[in-house]
């Protein structure tokens, strides 16, 4: 299975990577990364988190991101900006893990 990374914006503008699982018009689904196995097995579940909260993933930025994160406590709207939001496609809409809605 492909993986698709986003970034999520935590409540608290923590910046978390996160695997795209689904999309529908309830949310976005997503996973942490280091979870899957337990999802796959039903030990653990998938979130889902509202569209305005989903971003594009770049390594970079995700790291520029995690060191402001680091240093104070907070972000900069404008490194988020630098993302973009995320759009979902067609295909991000199977459902193989199966968010709670």
């Amino acid at each position: 299975m492909l993986q698709q990374f986003v970034t999520v914006q935590d409540s608290g503008g923590k910046p978390l990577k996160r695997v795209l699982m689904t999309t529908s018009e309830d949310g976005v689904c997503v996973a942490d990364p280091g979870m899957l196995y337990a999802i796959r097995f039903g030990v653990a579940a998938p979130i889902t988190v509202s569209p305005e909260q989903v971003f594009n993933f770049d390594p970079p930025i995700f790291d520029a991101l995690m060191a402001q994160w680091r240093a104070e406590k907070q972000t900069c709207a404008t490194t988020w900006a630098k993302l973009g939001q995320f759009q979902p496609m067609d295909e991000d809409e199977d459902d193989d893990f199966g968010c709670d809605y």
